[in-house]
């Protein structure tokens, strides 16, 4: 019969290398998002955009050092989902940042029972090795995804799009916040072709196509489509008569959105 003692340290090692998986899955994500999007400018940022990133950095850094340092790395993470949640108490209950302030939690409660020794009616228990492989085969293959849902343009296994009757025709609407409103008109063909114009640009090169692969849909990531054309890319999705477009031009840090619909 297994004694209290020895079911806590099997706990608090599955506990631990559960924390330390999902930890690091987490972090690698952040720091993915960060390298792809690029840091925020923090000098010009205030006080309170500055301390919120500055507390998720410390959220997802807290979970690396664990590695480590178990109960310190815990501390740090719960520490700073403190500072988050104090800066804005709206974030708190929100679950992605509730998730890795978890994982701290599961470090400084394991770290402390591990650190008070294994059971002393037997020897230490360890997770098997085939489970520690297996475990970090399925976040290397998590990591991958992320990564090409990222930084893939498309994504690899993005299907091709076959516009359907709905899709196709001409699209009318005006820019989100930009003057008086300038008129944008896309218009869609059968092939995937898009002519019209953005303003008083005329859209040249135009096609439209999917812009994620089954993963990104799962995560809910991206728009559904994606229209490039020479100069601009305009992320898009569409529901029923109406389309919902994100539109960026080329060498320009701002975008701008637009609903358009179907005329």
């Amino acid at each position: 019969m297994m004694t209290l003692d020895a079911a806590t340290w099997r706990v608090a090692v599955v506990g631990r290398w559960t924390a330390r998986i999902l930890g690091t899955l987490m972090a690698l994500f952040f720091l993915a998002f960060v390298v792809g999007e690029g840091p925020p400018p923090l000098f010009k940022l205030g006080w309170r955009d500055t301390l919120e990133f500055v507390g998720m950095a410390g959220l997802f850094f807290g979970l690396l050092l664990a590695w480590k340092w178990e109960r310190c790395g815990g501390l740090v993470t719960l520490a700073s989902f403190a500072v988050l949640t104090a800066v804005n108490w709206q974030i708190g209950p929100e679950l992605i940042f509730l998730i890795p302030a978890a994982a701290g939690a599961m470090h400084l409660l394991c770290g402390w029972r591990i650190a008070l020794g294994p059971s002393a009616a037997g020897a230490a228990w360890a997770l098997p090795r085939t489970a520690l492989w297996i475990a970090g085969a399925a976040a290397g293959v998590f990591i991958l995804l992320c990564a090409n849902e990222m930084f893939g343009n498309p994504p690899l296994m993005t299907p091709a799009l076959r516009p359907s009757p709905g899709m196709v025709g001409r699209w009318y609407g005006l820019l989100d916040n930009y003057g008086p409103g300038e008129p944008v008109v896309f218009q869609i063909s059968a092939d995937g072709e898009v002519s019209g114009h953005i303003g008083a640009t005329t859209v040249t090169g135009g096609r439209i196509g999917n812009d994620r692969s089954w993963f990104g849909s799962l995560m809910h990531w991206r728009e559904p489509y994606e229209i490039r054309g020479k100069g601009f890319t305009a992320g898009a999705s569409i529901r029923g008569g109406e389309m919902r477009a994100f539109i960026c031009f080329s060498g320009s840090p701002t975008g701008w959105g637009a609903t358009l619909r179907k005329q």
